[in-house]
């Protein structure tokens, strides 16, 4: 009964062992740099691999004499080669191996000849590197660097860009990098609001409906006030008034600024969401003060889900917006239930992320917020909400 099954087992055993030494013939071939010569190895190997087979199989006398010869000469053919497998990780890690090492420019010396102020020198540099490596980014960057940050030369840097942005097949991250890039110092060093606006809306134009779009659009939004704050901090002269002399002893209290009006501040948000819908930042601000000065939580939601389902947002800004519209759940409405609902959303989005384990860990603890949550006192919108907070276009 057991002999049949013992010879099925002896040719799977068999079999299985040709596959792995097959594998590992063709590993080895494909590796070789000398495949005549192993092939060479292999023909002589196999007869004498089958005589000791033969040998071992059929114990007598004579046979460790017998067998010492066809080992002798297989450790003659295959003892170099074992060696060197056994040894390599050694080796690679004193002589860093036989493999050739990609070719990559270098600008350490373009670098060396700029901060010794060997401006013209160092461009040159980069160019050379550039004719060997057609198309490197970081070349073209470096060479429009040394014009614009060195030389002060905004055209010269722009041309540099605009030559590495018209160049086929560039990578969607480079393109963006450089347009960025183009728009800081046309912003920082032009001051040209308008022309560094430009740049980003190529970077919209160009990669429409991805997050290099969104982030652009983001710039764009609040590069007119950085703007015109840069200006002001660079043109005004700034003068300290004379203190009082006698605060100290003085009755009567130091006076206070006014808070912002609230409606005010909500009339400038919605002007600059009307101009540029896509400005996150703003849109969460006003969110937060409907809910907080005007008891709205239902507009302030509204301003929130259209940040939540903006496409190309990241992941943390989304379930930051949800935390953010949990709190108000909990501190506006004194809601815990939407709030648990609101945070089950970023475990529904995100599963098994940081941020769901973060949402289950504060669902443990809603109801601590909810008793620290105060009422506050509710504030109606009035004639605003009809003209303003209302009919503000949300597409």
């Amino acid at each position: 009964m057991t002999h049949p099954w013992s010879n099925a087992i002896d040719v799977v055993s068999w079999v299985f062992v040709v596959l792995i030494l097959a594998c590992l013939s063709w590993r080895a071939y494909k590796r070789s740099t000398d495949r005549g010569s192993l092939v060479v190895r292999w023909i002589i190997s196999a007869p004498l691999i089958w005589i000791l087979l033969r040998l071992i199989h059929s114990v007598n006398l004579y046979t460790p004499i017998f067998v010492l010869i066809p080992s002798l000469i297989l450790a003659v053919l295959w003892a170099p080669s074992i060696g060197t497998m056994l040894c390599k990780p050694l080796t690679v890690a004193l002589d860093g191996g036989d493999e050739e090492a990609e070719a990559r420019p270098f600008y350490f010396i373009a670098e060396a000849k700029r901060q010794k102020g060997l401006f013209e020198e160092a461009m040159a540099e980069v160019r050379r590197q550039l004719e060997k490596f057609p198309g490197d980014c970081e070349g073209y960057t470096k060479l429009a660097s040394i014009q614009m940050e060195d030389l002060k030369d905004l055209p010269a840097a722009e041309a540099t860009l605009n030559e590495f942005l018209g160049l086929p097949e560039r990578a969607p991250k480079e393109v963006a990098g450089a347009l960025h890039l183009l728009s800081d110092w046309q912003l920082q060093f032009g001051r040209d609001a308008q022309a560094a606006i430009g740049s980003l809306q190529r970077i919209v134009q160009l990669y429409p409906d991805t997050p290099f779009a969104h982030a652009a659009e983001q710039r764009i939004a609040r590069l007119g006030s950085a703007d015109e704050t840069s200006r002001v901090r660079h043109h005004s002269k700034f003068t300290v008034a004379p203190g009082r002399r006698d605060v100290g002893l003085s009755k009567e209290s130091a006076a206070v600024a006014a808070p912002a009006d609230p409606l005010a501040l909500a009339e400038e948000y919605v002007r600059q969401l009307e101009l540029h819908p896509s400005d996150t930042d703003t849109r969460e601000k006003l969110a937060v003060l409907y809910a907080e000065e005007f008891q709205r939580l239902d507009m302030a939601s509204e301003q929130l889900e259209q940040l939540i389902e903006l496409p190309a947002e990241p992941p943390k800004h989304v379930a930051r917006w949800l935390n953010l519209l949990a709190t108000l759940h909990i501190k506006v409405a004194h809601d815990a239930a939407a709030a648990e609902g609101t945070l089950r959303r970023v475990m529904e989005k995100f599963p098994g992320s940081a941020m769901a384990t973060m949402a289950m860990s504060r669902l443990a603890s809603l109801q601590s917020e909810l008793k620290a949550s105060q009422k506050v006192q509710t504030t109606t919108l009035g004639a605003y909400e009809k003209d303003l907070g209302l009919k503000q276009s949300h597409e």
